[in-house]
């Protein structure tokens, strides 16, 4: 495998780490150092290097060294993004002279990336990611240059880790707010899931580690309102072919708000500052070169919103599931969905109304089970329209979606819980039984209208004039994969056929099958059923 790929499946775990961490770390974010959403603006800058190596060409370490500390300058967002490009920028500095990375060469990466974090800074702060990176720094040269890059990687995260832990010793305000620093906690996800795809491992959230006052973080700062940060918006841009040399840029922004950072070189400079007039800032950069790359952020907005957002939470993540059935509402209900709509097949919900049951429910993220094909796309376009974390498990029908259910932690994230929930419809065939609204013919089965009708996964396995016998068939066919749980959800109206028939014809076929039988009282579908 060449530098390329290698440098792009690292990538790929440290955006998959900080991802599934982004919400916890932007509300562990105080001040002095303020960045408003910490988290996103670290996802951002790895996702823009990400998005430079997979557009890069050269496959050697020099070049791909040149892609990634270019992806970090121009995508750098925020306090923290730019701090992170910097460190990123010094052991690619490192990289792109040795042209290799063992225990050495990676020793002295990490103190260059510390020193360049530290000069990007005019007033650094100790107890923030600067210190946790110097930290890492010094504890890397503990290592013998002899010994596997493997174990300078294991032992620079445990230091970072401790690292993080330490940082409200090192600061008040964060000791005040009983939290760790934002940027540094940021910083150990990051890292571990470069380690954890180094090795092979799992991406792990680092709080599920060690994280014991990161953990605690989110129960105290929901008692108590973030104070609003001195300038309000917070600005970045590039400068391409500036006139003027870095130091007078610096001087220039820093006279304009706090949180100053100027990096770069002479082709391209990066500025991020916190003011009240953004205008100023682009204004000075058009004058001056040319400008791309401008976000402008409402920290007091952002603040606000999570302030709120907090005083309501009550767990880490909340199902919305739309269902189908009063007996089947009951079922989800008892599972742990926090907020059931009522639709399913021929009554499929919109996705304001999806929207409307994702903001009543008390939760840091939110997981939709569709529980119907024809329902996944809307359940996806509201996850665009919202500012919550929304997270749909595609799931088919509501077997699939209880499945789903199963799996669901109320007390771990969204992005946990969907992964999870995923994987446990994955093992999951769902049946459904009906009657033919007209005559046809479809994978080879003739249908007549008014027949029953069996489908397994969606394709047409059965039909007959008796309910009875398709029954029979569709659990002969979930039975070809030996499962060992046969979930049925009844709504048989009135039938001849009665539940207890049902679970005979069923131990019949699958005799070694757990049978789980409930009333689901869904409409259109006497029988749905789900194995696995």
């Amino acid at each position: 495998m060449n530098a390329r790929a290698q440098a792009i499946g690292l990538v790929q775990g440290a955006l998959a780490a900080v991802e599934a961490e982004r919400a916890y770390i932007n509300d562990l974010n105080v001040y002095p150092v303020p960045d408003g959403d910490t988290g996103t603006n670290l996802a951002l800058t790895v996702r823009a290097i990400l998005d430079e190596l997979e557009a890069a060409h050269g496959t050697g370490i020099k070049d791909v060294a040149a892609a990634i500390a270019k992806g970090s300058l121009m995508g750098a967002r925020g306090n923290s993004g730019v701090i992170l490009s910097q460190i990123i920028r010094g052991v690619c500095d490192v990289c792109s002279v040795t042209g290799s990375l063992d225990t050495g060469h990676a020793k002295r990466a990490l103190v260059e990336g510390a020193e360049a974090a530290y000069r990007a800074v005019r007033q650094p702060v100790e107890g923030t990611m600067l210190t946790v990176i110097r930290t890492m720094a010094e504890a890397a040269q503990d290592v013998p240059d002899s010994a596997p890059l493997a174990a300078l990687a294991e032992h620079v995260d445990r230091a970072g880790r401790v690292a993080v832990e330490r940082t409200p010793e090192q600061l008040a305000v964060l000791k005040q707010n009983g939290v760790v620093d934002a940027g540094g906690y940021g910083l150990v996800v990051i890292f571990g899931g470069l380690l954890a795809i180094a090795t092979g491992q799992a991406v792990q959230r680092v709080a599920a580690r060690e994280g014991r006052a990161a953990e605690a973080a989110r129960e105290v700062m929901a008692l108590r309102p973030a104070e609003l940060s001195r300038y309000r918006y917070c600005t970045s841009l590039v400068i391409k072919g500036a006139d003027v040399s870095r130091d007078d840029v610096e001087a220039f922004v820093s006279g304009q708000g706090d949180s100053a950072l100027v990096v770069g070189d002479e082709e391209v400079l990066k500025i991020h500052v916190h003011v009240d007039d953004p205008g100023a800032i682009l204004s000075f950069g058009a004058k001056h070169g040319g400008i791309g790359a401008v976000e402008i952020n409402d920290m007091h907005e952002q603040t606000r919103e999570r302030d709120e957002r907090l005083a309501v939470e009550t767990q880490a993540s909340a199902v919305v599931a739309v269902v189908a059935g009063e007996g089947n509402k009951k079922l989800f209900t008892g599972l742990g969905c926090g907020a059931i709509i009522d639709g399913g097949q021929s009554m499929n919900p919109s996705a304001a109304q999806l929207l409307e049951a994702v903001d009543a429910v008390a939760a840091a993220d939110v997981v939709v089970l569709p529980n119907n094909g024809n329902v996944i796309l809307a359940a996806e376009q509201a996850a665009t329209m919202s500012r919550r974390r929304i997270f749909v498990v595609p799931s088919r029908s509501i077997p699939a979606g209880l499945s789903a259910m199963v799996a669901f932690d109320p007390g771990v994230d969204g992005a946990a819980n969907a992964m999870a929930m995923s994987k446990a419809i994955e093992r999951v065939h769902s049946a459904a039984i009906t009657h033919a609204v007209r005559d046809s013919e479809i994978d080879g089965v003739h249908v007549a209208r008014g027949q029953a009708i069996g489908l397994v996964d969606e394709r047409l396995v059965a039909a007959d004039d008796e309910l009875l016998q398709v029954f029979r068939n569709v659990v002969g066919k979930l039975a070809e994969d030996e499962p060992e749980l046969l979930t049925i959800l009844t709504a048989l109206n009135g039938s001849q056929i009665t539940a207890d028939e049902l679970a005979r014809v069923a131990q019949e076929v699958c005799p070694a099958c757990e049978l789980s039988l409930h009333e689901g009282g869904q409409p259109l579908y006497p029988i749905l059923a789900a194995a696995e």
